[in-house]
Protein backbone atom coordinates (compact mmCIF):
# COMPACT_ATOMS: atom_id res chain seq x y z
CA UNK A 1 0.00 0.00 0.00
CA UNK A 2 1.46 3.81 -0.70
CA UNK A 3 1.61 6.39 2.05
CA UNK A 4 -0.57 8.95 1.66
CA UNK A 5 0.87 12.01 0.55
CA UNK A 6 2.38 14.62 3.63
CA UNK A 7 0.49 18.12 3.35
CA UNK A 8 3.19 20.95 4.12
CA UNK A 9 2.45 23.03 7.34
CA UNK A 10 1.13 25.67 4.88
CA UNK A 11 -1.23 23.50 3.09
CA UNK A 12 -2.21 22.72 7.22
CA UNK A 13 -2.55 26.08 7.89
CA UNK A 14 -5.07 26.99 5.22
CA UNK A 15 -7.79 24.56 6.60
CA UNK A 16 -10.12 26.78 8.04
CA UNK A 17 -12.11 24.83 10.29
CA UNK A 18 -10.77 21.97 12.61
CA UNK A 19 -12.65 19.34 14.39
CA UNK A 20 -11.41 17.91 18.05
CA UNK A 21 -11.92 14.06 17.90
CA UNK A 22 -11.37 12.57 21.32
CA UNK A 23 -10.09 9.36 21.93
CA UNK A 24 -9.15 7.59 24.92
CA UNK A 25 -8.15 11.23 26.27
CA UNK A 26 -6.16 12.17 23.07
CA UNK A 27 -6.87 15.09 21.37
CA UNK A 28 -6.77 14.68 17.10
CA UNK A 29 -7.49 17.13 15.07
CA UNK A 30 -9.21 16.90 12.02
CA UNK A 31 -10.48 19.01 8.60
CA UNK A 32 -14.02 19.61 9.96
CA UNK A 33 -15.17 19.66 5.84
CA UNK A 34 -14.63 15.57 6.41
CA UNK A 35 -16.81 14.65 9.26
CA UNK A 36 -19.91 14.01 7.08
CA UNK A 37 -22.28 12.81 10.15
CA UNK A 38 -22.44 12.72 14.11
CA UNK A 39 -24.02 9.11 14.97
CA UNK A 40 -24.70 7.37 18.07
CA UNK A 41 -23.01 3.79 18.71
CA UNK A 42 -26.07 2.08 19.26
CA UNK A 43 -26.57 2.56 15.77
CA UNK A 44 -23.52 0.33 14.97
CA UNK A 45 -24.77 -2.99 13.59
CA UNK A 46 -22.17 -5.19 15.07
CA UNK A 47 -23.37 -8.09 12.63
CA UNK A 48 -21.43 -6.05 9.94
CA UNK A 49 -17.83 -6.80 10.01
CA UNK A 50 -15.00 -4.69 8.34
CA UNK A 51 -11.12 -6.07 8.83
CA UNK A 52 -10.31 -5.47 12.55
CA UNK A 53 -13.94 -3.23 13.04
CA UNK A 54 -16.62 -3.35 15.43
CA UNK A 55 -19.35 -3.51 12.90
CA UNK A 56 -20.68 -0.76 11.01
CA UNK A 57 -23.59 1.82 10.28
CA UNK A 58 -25.83 2.31 7.59
CA UNK A 59 -26.59 6.28 5.90
CA UNK A 60 -27.65 6.67 2.89
CA UNK A 61 -28.14 2.98 1.78
CA UNK A 62 -24.61 2.27 2.21
CA UNK A 63 -22.40 0.50 5.42
CA UNK A 64 -19.65 2.51 6.90
CA UNK A 65 -17.26 0.31 8.37
CA UNK A 66 -16.74 1.56 12.21
CA UNK A 67 -13.65 1.85 14.10
CA UNK A 68 -12.18 1.99 17.54
CA UNK A 69 -8.58 2.90 17.85
CA UNK A 70 -7.28 4.05 21.21
CA UNK A 71 -5.97 7.45 21.87
CA UNK A 72 -2.02 5.97 20.81
CA UNK A 73 -4.17 4.97 17.32
CA UNK A 74 -3.71 0.91 18.07
CA UNK A 75 -7.15 -0.89 17.49
CA UNK A 76 -9.31 -1.93 20.56
CA UNK A 77 -11.53 -5.01 19.64
CA UNK A 78 -14.09 -3.49 22.09
CA UNK A 79 -15.77 -0.15 22.75
CA UNK A 80 -14.73 1.43 26.00
CA UNK A 81 -17.52 2.75 28.06
CA UNK A 82 -16.16 6.24 27.40
CA UNK A 83 -16.65 6.44 23.87
CA UNK A 84 -20.48 8.22 23.30
CA UNK A 85 -20.27 8.99 19.57
CA UNK A 86 -18.94 7.66 15.73
CA UNK A 87 -17.82 10.66 13.62
CA UNK A 88 -18.22 9.46 9.92
CA UNK A 89 -15.22 10.47 8.00
CA UNK A 90 -15.16 11.04 4.24
CA UNK A 91 -12.50 12.49 2.23
CA UNK A 92 -14.01 11.68 -1.16
CA UNK A 93 -11.80 8.17 -1.33
CA UNK A 94 -12.08 6.95 1.57
CA UNK A 95 -15.05 6.68 3.99
CA UNK A 96 -14.98 5.23 7.79
CA UNK A 97 -16.49 5.68 11.12
CA UNK A 98 -14.53 6.23 14.34
CA UNK A 99 -16.09 5.92 17.67
CA UNK A 100 -14.99 8.67 19.63
CA UNK A 101 -15.24 10.19 23.61
CA UNK A 102 -16.26 13.44 22.16
CA UNK A 103 -16.28 15.36 18.86
CA UNK A 104 -16.58 19.38 19.01
CA UNK A 105 -15.86 21.90 16.35
CA UNK A 106 -13.08 24.49 17.69
CA UNK A 107 -14.42 28.14 17.39
CA UNK A 108 -10.98 28.59 16.56
CA UNK A 109 -8.46 27.74 14.49
CA UNK A 110 -4.69 26.67 16.66
CA UNK A 111 -1.69 27.38 15.33
CA UNK A 112 -0.29 24.69 13.98
CA UNK A 113 3.49 23.41 14.55
CA UNK A 114 5.82 21.54 12.41
CA UNK A 115 6.43 17.98 13.56
CA UNK A 116 9.85 17.13 15.66
CA UNK A 117 12.25 15.19 13.26
CA UNK A 118 11.66 12.46 15.73
CA UNK A 119 7.60 11.85 14.99
CA UNK A 120 8.00 12.74 11.17
CA UNK A 121 8.01 9.04 10.41
CA UNK A 122 6.47 8.17 7.12
CA UNK A 123 4.16 5.52 8.81
CA UNK A 124 2.52 8.34 11.24
CA UNK A 125 -0.24 10.14 10.47
CA UNK A 126 0.40 12.80 12.54
CA UNK A 127 1.11 15.68 10.22
CA UNK A 128 1.14 18.50 12.77
CA UNK A 129 0.57 19.33 16.37
CA UNK A 130 -1.76 21.94 17.76
CA UNK A 131 -1.21 23.60 20.84
CA UNK A 132 -4.75 23.27 23.19
CA UNK A 133 -5.87 24.37 26.91
CA UNK A 134 -5.64 20.50 27.46
CA UNK A 135 -2.29 20.14 25.88
CA UNK A 136 -0.99 19.34 22.55
CA UNK A 137 -3.73 18.00 19.77
CA UNK A 138 -2.08 15.99 16.76
CA UNK A 139 -3.53 16.68 13.21
CA UNK A 140 -4.41 14.38 11.05
CA UNK A 141 -6.96 13.95 8.20
CA UNK A 142 -9.05 11.35 6.94
CA UNK A 143 -7.03 9.96 4.19
CA UNK A 144 -3.91 9.20 6.44
CA UNK A 145 -5.96 7.40 9.50
CA UNK A 146 -7.55 5.21 6.40
CA UNK A 147 -3.92 4.34 5.93
CA UNK A 148 -3.38 3.30 9.34
CA UNK A 149 -6.36 1.28 9.48
CA UNK A 150 -5.60 -0.43 6.40
CA UNK A 151 -1.84 -0.48 7.81
CA UNK A 152 -3.25 -2.12 10.92
CA UNK A 153 -5.68 -4.48 9.55
CA UNK A 154 -2.83 -5.55 7.39
CA UNK A 155 -0.23 -6.36 10.15
CA UNK A 156 -3.34 -7.98 11.98
CA UNK A 157 -4.25 -10.67 9.44
CA UNK A 158 -0.24 -11.18 9.06
CA UNK A 159 0.27 -10.17 5.57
Amino acid sequence: MSQPVRNTLAELREIRALAKLTLGGYPWLLPQTEIRSLESPLDIDREVQAPQGIGAIALGGEWWPVYCLSGELQLLPQLPDSRRICALLDNGADRFGLICDQVETLAETPRLLALPACMGSPDSPIQALAPLDEGLGCVTNTEHLAALLASLAEGASGH
